[in-house]
């Protein structure tokens, strides 16, 4: 499978995925926490506070 294959099986499975499909797989992937915000193991410390500043955590 070359790449444009690749890309465009990832984009079609995208479509396809629930809102809560989304933010389990974001989850999964250590980009979120539970409570919605930047994971601090992955992110600096800066995007962290900036994050929880605006105080709108992606699983609302």
């Amino acid at each position: 499978m070359d790449i444009r294959e690749l890309t465009k099986k990832v984009k079609e499975s995208a479509k396809k995925r629930t809102r809560e499909e989304n933010i389990k797989l974001l989850r999964d992937a250590k980009i979120i926490d539970e409570s919605g915000y930047y994971c601090e193991e992955f992110f600096s410390a800066e995007t962290v506070a900036k994050d929880k500043a605006q105080g709108k955590p992606l699983i609302i």
